[in-house]
């Protein structure tokens, strides 16, 4: 027998050979068609009733006709005046054209086309119009009889409820949107029963959105035409008031001005300041003279070249007398001497006249500082005068801050009410030229052809829906199929090598025990044969096998009967031993009759060769089960157990040890570890995934050495339609499957 370490060790190689990601991973592009296959009448099935059931519902539809309509939006304004806030045109944003197609989805608009066109009296939009249908009657029948679930509504309230469904079923019917991402252009449909009945849906929604979108332009250049007058009144008001407040404060303050805008009090300033230049400038010139002629007086030089000496007619005069009496004087000197009374009056009228020359010119130097002192005299007063009228303009400057404050108030009611006076004007004369800002390029024709429902798409969809409800039926059923079908789950769930698939005896003969005798080259019997090639020409070959599996009735008795069967009719010395203590099988399988077993020779009551009983069909050897006993695992794992094997080993080629299931006894466990090897039995869709995985986990955890899982019972029709078995039950290999022997007599093969 193999040690514990080495067990172990072939456990992990194996485990390590089947559990990889690769294999893991893998898609098995053959199992998908197996189960495909497999489950071919589930989809068939899906296909046909869903397809059926949708074509069906299809044709027993109402049909229904879509009107379509295009509104093109013109972002173009064309209003008379620049009025941009009133009664302006579309702005040419994408989100104007959003906002008209919602605009035309509006309730407001809906209930117009149903107050237009009567809708609310057609029993398509209004629910409560239509004759109440069968399964209606019912649930309004059953409702009646709740207490309390009948509702007592308002006329009114009723009213109320079928305009909102009539709405609402008019919006369902509708459907508005823009044509592209960046085009004008809105295209509305409408859904109805009735095809013609679409169509002037369609086109009185169209027409009633335009008329509507006129009718809101001239609303809103009426209320603001109204709202202008009403403001106007006040405007005016507010602007006599400020006006006649700043006239007021300027007539009070003394603020009137010339048309140069210069007030009194500016005029006198300046005329003063004017006067008083022209004063000081004739003071200095007087000074001048003054100061002049004071210069020249004591020395009566140049005092003639005085300008107001010069001006004086008495002077020039007095000069003249004074030349007579100078040329006089000469006359009289060459005749007369200096004492001559002649000479004594000219001298005296010289004398005279020098004195009135000398009082003139006194009386021309008084006069100078008489108009020095004048002038200095104006200079004095108009200086008195400017300063007052400085004064008095510091205050009037303050008056004209608050004048102008009252100016500029005025001006601004003044601008305010000219402006919504020109507005004004403006409005009015805009309220009869308003144009909309769409217009209809496409008018809704009657449709022909229904748009609902579309039998040739509904069927194609119904029959796509129906392969993939199939497909998934298909595959939900196998994923919920316990069993194990396919040779790769088989090695994936329990880590271990597939040795061969039997089919099952009921399925292709009535004959089970000897069928392997009586049909050696049958599929079966091949089964047979290549599970001993496989065990007996390994690298190490086995003589001490054990059958066993996880849950009864699994068909290990039969495969270790037929298997014992074959091998004898290949030459080898097969010893059968019948290890079920609880439930032997062995014995009546082949038609014997012990009188002692395998319990008496384990006990020491009986010896060996009277235990041994010969199948005469085959010519092997059985050890059956006489009789039962109370501790079969006990009596199993004894050493009288394992010498009664080394002994056996001796005298046989091959041993085959029948066992009961794994789980929930312990007879196969403890008797695993006395052989060389174990056949897993798997019955074919049968065995539970879970229950054969804790059965391979415990042989493990005992440390018995499996060589591998075997399919039994499997139907060899639906392998060869499923492909689950290899190649050998496909129809290629059909000629290779035959039922009869060489001759018409059995074979004998040697393995």
């Amino acid at each position: 027998m193999t040690p514990r370490s080495d067990v172990t060790k072939s456990h992990a190689q194996a485990e390590a050979q089947y559990i990889t990601p690769e294999n893991d991973a893998e898609i098995d592009v053959a199992e998908i068609l197996g189960v495909l296959r497999k489950r071919i009448g589930v989809i068939a099935g899906c296909v046909f009733l869903i397809t059926s059931i949708v074509v069906l519902v299809t044709f027993q539809l109402t049909p229904h006709y879509t009107a379509n309509a295009k509104i093109l939006i013109d972002p173009l304004e064309r209003n008379v005046t620049d009025l941009e806030s009133v009664v302006s045109g579309l702005s040419p944003e994408s989100s104007t054209v959003e906002s008209q197609v919602e605009v035309i989805r509006s309730q407001s608009l809906a209930t117009m086309v149903i107050e237009s066109l009567q809708l609310d009296r057609d029993p398509e939009f209004n629910t409560a119009l239509r004759e109440p249908g069968a399964v209606g009657a019912a649930v309004d029948w059953m409702t009646g009889l709740i207490p309390g679930q009948v509702e007592v509504i308002s006329e009114q309230e009723r009213l109320d409820r079928e305009k909102t469904r009539t709405v609402e079923a008019f919006s369902n019917a509708l459907d508005v949107s823009r044509l592209g991402r960046l085009s004008f252009v809105i295209s509305i449909s409408f859904t109805s029963e009735d095809a013609a009945k679409a169509a002037r849906i369609t086109n009185a929604l169209a027409d009633l959105y335009l008329v509507a979108q006129l009718e809101a332009k001239f609303d809103a250049a009426r209320r603001a035409s109204e709202w202008l007058d009403e403001r106007l009144s006040p405007l005016r008001q507010q602007l006599l008031q400020s006006e006649n407040a700043a006239e007021v404060y300027r007539a009070e303050q003394n603020l009137i001005g010339d048309s140069r805008g210069a007030t009194l009090n500016e005029q006198q300033l300046l005329e003063v300041n004017r006067q008083l230049l022209l004063a000081r400038a004739e003071l200095a010139e007087k000074r001048a003279r003054f100061q002049r002629m004071n210069q020249l007086l004591p020395s009566q030089r140049g005092i003639e070249s005085v300008a107001a000496v010069l001006q004086s007619v008495v002077v020039a005069d007095l000069r003249q007398q004074q030349a007579e009496l100078a040329r006089k004087q000469g006359e009289l000197a060459s005749r007369y001497g200096a004492r001559h009374p002649r000479m004594i009056n000219v001298l005296a009228e010289q004398k005279d006249l020098q004195q009135q020359f000398d009082a003139e010119v006194n009386r021309i130097v008084a006069n100078l500082e008489n108009e020095v002192e004048v002038a200095r005299s104006r200079d004095r007063s108009l200086t008195r005068d400017l300063e007052q009228l400085q004064r008095e303009a510091s205050v009037h400057e303050q008056a004209r801050i608050r004048l102008r404050e009252l100016e500029r108030e005025a001006a601004a009611d003044r601008t305010v009410y000219e402006s919504f006076l020109g507005r004004f004007k403006e409005t009015r004369e805009q309220q009869g030229i308003q144009q909309a800002d769409a217009r209809i390029i496409s008018s809704a024709a009657t449709p022909v052809d229904p748009s609902f429902p579309n039998k040739p798409l509904n069927a194609a969809v119904g029959f796509m829906m129906s392969v993939f409800i199939g497909l998934g039926a298909a595959f939900l059923l196998e994923k919920l199929d316990d069993g194990l079908s396919t040779d790769r789950q088989l090695e994936l769930e329990l880590q271990l090598p597939h040795l061969v698939s039997i089919p099952d005896l009921e399925k292709i003969d009535d004959a089970a025990d000897d069928y392997s005798l009586v049909k050696p080259l049958s599929s079966y019997g091949e089964a047979l044969r290549s599970l001993r090639a496989k065990l007996l020409f390994s690298d190490v070959p086995p003589k001490l096998l054990m059958f066993t599996s996880s849950l009864p009735s699994e068909g290990k008795t039969t495969t270790t009967i037929n298997m014992g069967r074959s091998a004898a009719e290949a030459g080898m010395r097969v010893l059968v031993i019948d290890a079920d203590l609880r439930h032997p099988n062995v014995a009546k399988t082949l038609g014997l009759e012990p009188k002692a077993g395998l319990v008496e020779y384990l006990e020491g009551e009986t010896p060996l060769e009277d235990v041994l009983l010969l199948d005469e069909p085959s010519g092997m050897q059985v050890i059956p089960v006489a009789s039962g006993t109370p501790n079969p695992p006990d009596l199993l794992a004894s050493p009288a157990m394992r010498d009664m094997l080394e002994k056996l080993k001796i005298d046989f080629d091959l041993i085959l040890v029948d066992t009961p299931p794994v789980l929930a006894l312990a007879d196969a466990k403890v008797v695993g570890r006395f052989v060389d090897k174990v056949v897993f039995v798997v019955q074919w869709q049968k065995t539970p995934r879970k229950a054969a995985q804790d059965a391979v986990r415990d042989l493990r955890a005992f440390g018995v050495d499996i060589a591998g899982a075997v399919f039994n019972r499997l139907d060899p029709e639906l392998c060869s339609k499923y492909g689950y078995a290899g190649y050998y039950y496909r129809g290629g290999y059909s000629h290779y499957n035959t039922n009869r022997s060489s001759n018409g007599q059995r074979a004998n093969t040697k393995s």
